[in-house]
């Protein structure tokens, strides 16, 4: 007993003897200070900090579900595209100055609006939105899966995409189809035979879009579209296909066709090493891009990013668990000076820096990019594959995009809000009824308004504008949230049930379930 008290008294003295011996650091201190010292002074780590975020955010992103860390800001992200494909779709007939660029030569003129600068102009460029909506769904689509495979649970990352193979088609016709078809009943009972007299006005300055065909008897209404929703339903078109019943519904067969793609793609991979399904993912999306496939490859152009992002997750996963290791006891000869406020601001730009010039080379002019000033040298280097160039570089820059977003906090927070998440999460039901509500209530209401605020000045029609965004905005909002609650997500639930219902590992268990009972 005596021994043991004897060892226990030497062995405090010998502690206190060893804290002793730092004289400047306390323990706490030395943890606290040193370690991260150490570690910032790395050349490594000072890359790190300038093209990635902090070691907070890092080590956060790595332990938080994909859920939180990635696709929740790429659902803010589409509700905003959404938003602004409606903001397009609004002016589409009203003005043309929404697909050219800031400067360029007309024949009335240069148009030159404060709204065409660009990334500004990125506010009205639906069909920028439009392409960054396929690479959204690329990285969404794939992120799931591409994570299993590194965690070796290739059994989930297989179901997981077995999954949204199966349910792709429900998910992406049945809405859409139900939304035309209201369509088709609203067009025998003449609800778009105010707006039709809008096309032969004075207030028709920019293009006028397709209605659907009416017909005398309701038997006649329903064999035209069924003849037409046959047509526009199929995938292996290489053309786009507007049904006149809702031509902004041109994308579903596009989303589809590209995420069957993407899903042989992935599936092809699923044995491969990281690298070098890295290199198939990066093979296919240059195939794309050469064989004028931009839809498809901004798709897998999207895996591709996520792929990436993982890459970069695990590897500053690895690097925090390495740190931990690292000796403190010993501490440096010297503590670095924080950096100036000029060295923090250049930092931060160049971490921009990436964003910024893809959403310029987002901000291409739908029309006339060859004389559009900024963007000559770019429609001049790719006009030998793209008859459309803006097709290319949009699909290019939204890929970028996609990259950038999640590495900056700022931008990522602002996504994740809730307002930014609620648009995200009725995105689909907006965009496919702010169209039908655009050409009847919006046509027929929007010459009443300039009857009010005047059409022929520059501020009667400005205003009269925005009345009328205003207006219809509310009612598409309004619509979409309600298409959202009772068509899109029963439909969802209705997918999960027949996935469900069908599969193998249903059946199993309720073999199981009555072997027991």
């Amino acid at each position: 007993m005596a021994t043991g008290v004897l060892y226990a008294n030497r062995l405090g003295e010998r502690t206190m003897q060893a804290e002793a011996d730092v004289p400047l650091l306390g323990q706490s201190l030395r943890n606290n200070v040193v370690s991260k010292t150490y570690t910032r002074t790395r050349p490594t780590e000072v890359l790190s900090r300038i093209f990635s975020r902090s070691n907070a955010s890092t080590s956060t992103q790595a332990t938080s579900p994909a859920k939180t860390s990635r696709t929740a800001s790429f659902d803010g992200l589409r509700g905003l595209a959404c938003l602004i494909v409606f903001n397009f779709h609004f002016l589409y007939p009203y003005t043309q100055t929404t697909i050219h660029g800031y400067g360029v030569e007309l024949e009335h003129g240069a148009s030159r609006y404060l709204h065409q600068l660009p990334i500004l102009c990125l506010i009205i460029r639906g069909r920028a939105m439009v392409t960054l909506f396929f690479a959204i769904s690329g990285y969404v689509l794939s992120y799931g899966f591409l994570a299993a495979t590194r965690t070796d649970r290739l059994d989930s990352g297989v179901s997981r995409l077995g999954s949204l193979a199966l349910r792709r088609w429900i998910r992406l016709y049945l809405p859409a189809s139900i939304s035309m078809l209201m369509v088709m009943g609203a067009t025998y009972f003449r609800a778009f035979e105010k707006a039709r007299k809008l096309n032969s006005t004075k207030y028709m300055k920019g293009v006028w879009e397709q209605h659907p065909p009416i017909f005398k008897t309701f038997g006649a209404q329903v064999w035209n579209f069924g003849k037409l929703w046959w047509g526009w339903q199929t995938p292996f078109k290489t053309m786009i296909y507007y049904n006149p019943y809702d031509p902004h519904t041109w994308t579903i067969p596009v989303e589809f066709r590209s995420s069957m793609v993407l899903f042989m793609m992935l599936l092809a991979s699923m044995g491969l090493k990281q690298r070098y399904r890295l290199g198939l993912i990066t093979f296919v999306t240059l195939y794309m891009f050469v064989a004028r496939r931009w839809d498809i490859a901004s798709f897998t152009g999207g895996a591709l990013v996520a792929d990436l992002h993982l890459c970069h997750t695990t590897k500053n996963t690895t690097l925090v668990e390495k740190e931990s290791l690292l000796p403190t006891e010993v501490p440096p000869a010297w503590i670095p000076e924080p950096p100036s406020r000029a060295r923090k601001y250049a930092m931060v730009a160049w971490r921009y820096c990436p964003l910024l010039v893809a959403l310029y080379v987002l901000s291409f002019p739908d029309e006339q990019g060859k004389k559009t000033p900024g963007f000559i040298f770019l429609h001049n280097s790719i006009k030998w594959l793209y008859k459309d160039t803006f097709k290319f570089w949009h699909s290019l820059a939204a890929i970028v995009v996609l990259w950038c977003v999640p590495r900056l906090s700022p931008i990522k927070a602002f996504l994740s809000s809730s307002i930014s998440q609620y648009l995200g999460k009725i995105s689909y039901g907006l965009y496919l009824v702010h169209g039908p509500l655009l050409h009847s209530i919006g046509f027929a209401l929007q010459p009443k308004i300039w009857t009010w605020t005047g059409f022929e000045s520059n501020t009667g029609f400005c205003g009269g504008l925005i009345l009328g965004w205003i207006f219809m905005l509310t009612i598409s909002i309004g619509g979409g949230h309600l298409f959202w609650k009772y068509v899109d997500m029963p439909l969802v639930t209705f997918a999960k049930y027949v996935e469900k219902m069908a599969s193998a590992a249903s059946t199993t268990q309720q073999r199981r379930r009555t072997t027991f009972e």
